[in-house]
């Protein structure tokens, strides 16, 4: 829960917004458990923009980056229109990979921060710019 904390600190430099979901993927990022979890937030019309905070233990970064850049496309196969900005912070286990998967697939959606209160206040920036 500490991570909602944060983004809901970070959302008063930003007019007050607050985190309207949550979603725990638990021990997997596959593309598939990774696109499950993005389309049930991305359907959330009180979603502006989604954090994604991991710090790699049981599942490793990379896994992560890939289940992102993989959950999208399949977002997109589907025809769902993904127009929500995702910020991703990726610390711990194969984290420098993560990122370097994140930088390589250069999604014009995904935009990757280095530190939990940084990313948490660009998540915060960016669906006060939504509204």
């Amino acid at each position: 829960m500490s991570t909602l904390d944060v983004v809901a600190y970070a959302g008063e430099a930003h007019g007050g917004v607050k985190p309207a979901n949550f979603l725990d993927i638990g021990g997997g990022a596959s593309a598939a458990v990774m696109a499950n979890g993005l389309e049930i937030i991305l359907g959330d019309p009180d979603v502006k923009s989604v954090f994604v905070n991991v710090f790699g233990g049981i599942t490793a970064c990379d896994e992560v980056a890939n289940g992102i850049v993989q959950a999208l496309q399949l977002l997109a196969d589907k025809g769902e229109d993904v127009t929500k900005p995702l910020v991703v912070r990726l610390d711990g286990n194969n984290a420098e990979l993560g990122r370097k998967i994140l930088s390589d697939a250069n999604h014009p959606l995904v935009q990757r921060v280095d530190t939990m209160d940084g990313a948490a206040d660009k998540a915060a920036e960016l669906a006060a710019a939504a509204k």
